[in-house]
């Protein structure tokens, strides 16, 4: 007889088929995705940062950054309708030209769809003209072996000829 194990994983895994893994408390500090993610961001910044050209560009851009966001600031503070009218006029500016964008965008898919339509009706006339010479050509290949067998002296009763209309 085998020993009972105190928790057996197979007997445990029999009296509960759904549950796939349990989790169990170590006592230590558990660590989130998104707290190992940040870790993982400022372990990595970090290690950016002990390269001289590194850290001298992340100097400037923070630089260049605070003084874009204070001079913001500072027109915003001295006139704010005005900025916001700025802002909003900026906006519908902007949503004409995607409009026109849009418009034009219509227009070509229009154009295309139409070529297309004649592309197809293009290939179908080239169709039926390729099959038109097939049918053109078979004739004038066997016209040509009668024409052989005639000149070689063999007269095939099995062939008729039939005059094109």
């Amino acid at each position: 007889m085998e020993p009972k194990l105190q928790h057996d994983p197979q007997v445990e895994q029999a009296n509960h088929p759904n549950r796939q893994f349990e989790q169990t408390s170590t006592g230590g500090p558990k660590i989130t995705v998104v707290t190992g993610m940040l870790l993982g961001a400022l372990v990595g910044g970090l290690l950016a940062l002990l390269s001289t050209s590194n850290r001298e560009n992340t100097k400037q851009s923070f630089s260049s950054a605070k003084s874009s966001v204070g001079g913001l600031v500072d027109t915003v503070k001295q006139d704010p309708a005005g900025t916001a009218s700025q802002v909003i006029g900026q906006v519908k500016a902007a949503t004409e030209v995607i409009q026109d964008v849009a418009i034009d965008v219509q227009n070509v898919y229009e154009k295309v769809a139409g070529e297309v339509d004649t592309v197809k009706q293009d290939v179908n006339k080239v169709v039926g003209t390729a099959q038109e010479a097939k049918s053109d050509l078979q004739s004038i290949g066997e016209k040509v072996v009668e024409a052989k067998d005639t000149a070689l002296g063999k007269e095939n009763t099995t062939t008729e000829h039939k005059p094109q209309t």
